[in-house]
């Protein structure tokens, strides 16, 4: 069968092309990236700058935002100051890495080592960049994120070119930002569409939709953030419907409704008409702020010895957090997605995220020379598939699910969930966890039902404990090691669970609190609860929250 050849239309930032071939490749069999025209974005010159300057100066919103415009580079000279004075404190040299291209180069430089063709061009109208296209002889093309193009270009490949839209169609056609019309008319989702290029704007075929629910707490950055994912998702799906011979257009009826994109400086009003609509996530706080205070003064005096002393024996400890669900809708142990995309952030800028395999390697050699979190997420709510893989999406960083195998084949809710009446958080299905998994998220035990195994029943504990394991491995095809216990406190681990776990996994985790030393590996380690609020997130890393180091 010969190959189904993509070629990619595209002026975004350079991580949304490559991360889309390179999902295309690896997801769809059969198909093959052909190669990427890129328009580059047009540089003003000073004299364009300053009418455009003159001209915008008559809007009453246009002079704050020039102000923060201007302002910005001082905030951000103070903020790296902070971040460099906690680096300082830290006895840290870590620095964030660099997870997709950022640059041109780094494209360039991706593309040549997967044989993709690229052509940079100021138009992708351009004689140049047609002949480009049409020596790929490719079969279907792809619009990420161009300027409105013309039949002479989209038309070229054989079968014609496919565009994402992030909105309803035909409602919602047009721009502006993701889930601005859909907040300002009181609606309850947003849509993300896959259709045909024609003509018109958003009017093609559709051949891909989706909705994503607008819940409690979204925004629209965290709408921005799901529709981003769910429309790459899209995207590999109907490239898939093109090789396999499955597409089904439809054709969009009604008259729908275009809007334009508001101006930068036009945005303030807009998000303040919204504003009242909302209501935003708050992170609890565990503890008082004037307790917080005083255990943040360790900074001035105590932390950084501890730590420039632990650099020098290579002896930082290993904190492994756990949470659970990463939702827009109030849960006692969720936070929203704009919540751990901010997370994500500070820990990859002030410690080294490592995957829990690797923790687990550096605390048996006994050696960890630089400050190092685990991410772990327990139970396998339905919701992260979408929510934690969209901030995960926008942060790469690695993480482990400890997932109850059971109640995910049934679709049964979690026990604490039954507990409190709370019977709209469905766990993942299987297909979700299979496709986590090829996304390169670890899957690990956490029993088959949430079971507390403070029992000493030979028979329920070998059913959960190694049970599970055995569901999983046979769900995923491959090794499962882990075992975390759930609730994790002494008072839910038997001597008898206990030993099970020991002799069934590679490790097994309690939620004890603490951190876990270098040289001191059981086969037992030890995870934390991760604080919703960054600053208690923060002391916890630290190990002065609860003076459990």
């Amino acid at each position: 069968m010969p190959e189904f050849r993509v070629v990619v239309f595209s002026s975004m930032p350079p991580a949304e092309p490559w991360r889309l071939m390179r999902r295309i490749e690896r997801e769809v069999p059969g198909a093959r990236v052909a190669g990427l025209l890129y328009e580059l974005r047009r540089v003003r010159t000073p004299l364009q700058r300053l009418r455009l300057w003159t001209k915008n100066l008559a809007n009453p919103g246009y002079l704050p935002y020039a102000v923060r415009r201007i302002a910005a580079p001082l905030r951000r000279l103070l903020g790296n100051a902070g971040h460099a004075l906690l680096r300082l404190a830290h006895a840290s040299a870590v620095q964030p890495p660099v997870d997709s291209p950022q640059t041109l180069a780094d494209l360039l430089q991706e593309c040549q080592a997967h044989g993709w063709e690229v052509h940079l061009t100021p138009d992708m109208h351009s004689p140049d960049a047609l002949e480009f296209v049409r020596a790929l002889q490719a079969d279907a093309g792809i619009v990420l994120g161009t300027r409105i193009l013309k039949p002479a270009l989209y038309n070229i490949p054989r079968h014609g070119s496919v565009n994402i839209h992030k909105r309803k169609v035909p409602d919602y056609r047009g721009g502006g930002p993701i889930g601005l019309w859909e907040l300002l008319d009181a609606q309850k989702e947003i849509g993300v569409t896959i259709h045909r290029v024609d003509e018109q704007v958003d009017t093609g075929a559709v051949l891909r939709t989706a909705t994503i629910p607008i819940d409690l707490f979204d925004t629209l950055e965290s709408l921005a953030l799901k529709a981003d994912l769910v429309g790459e998702d899209l995207l590999v799906q109907a490239v898939r419907d093109f090789v396999h011979g499955t597409l089904h257009e439809t054709p969009q009826t009604g008259p729908g409704r275009t809007f334009r994109g508001p101006k930068h400086f036009e945005l303030p009003a807009y998000e303040q008409k919204i504003a009242p609509m909302r209501t935003p996530f708050r992170a609890r706080r565990g503890r008082p702020v004037w307790k917080l205070l005083l255990r943040s003064s360790l900074y001035l005096w105590y932390l950084p010895w501890q730590n420039w002393r632990a650099r020098w024996r290579k002896q930082f400890p290993v904190v492994i957090l756990y949470h659970h669900l990463v939702s827009e809708r109030p849960h006692p142990i969720g936070i929203s997605t704009t919540a751990f995309l901010r997370h994500l952030r500070y820990l990859k800028r002030h410690y080294r995220i490592v995957p829990l395999e690797e923790a687990v390697a550096m605390l048996r050699a006994g050696q960890v020379d630089q400050p190092t979190v685990v991410l772990t997420l327990d139970d396998g709510y339905g919701e992260n598939f979408v929510n934690l893989r969209a901030a995960l999406r926008a942060e790469p960083a690695p993480v482990t699910l400890f997932v109850c195998p059971e109640l995910i084949a049934r679709n049964l809710p979690f026990p604490h969930d039954v507990r409190d009446a709370r019977l709209d958080f469905p766990p993942l299905t299987p297909i979700q966890v299979q496709s986590l998994a090829a996304d390169g998220i670890a899957i690990a035990s956490h029993t088959r039902t949430h079971f507390d195994c403070a029992s000493t029943d030979p028979a329920a504990l070998h059913s959960e404990i190694a049970g599970s394991r055995a569901d999983l491995e046979l769900l995923l095809g491959c090794t499962v090691s882990y075992f975390s216990f759930p609730w994790g406190q002494p008072e839910n681990i038997s001597d008898a669970a206990r030993e099970l776990a020991a002799r069934e996994y590679a490790c097994y985790f309690s939620a004890f609190g603490g951190a876990n030393r270098p040289g001191s590996f059981s086969g037992h380690l030890r995870r934390v609860s991760h604080p919703p609020h960054l600053w208690e997130l923060e002391l916890t890393l630290q190990g002065v929250l609860d003076f459990v180091r």
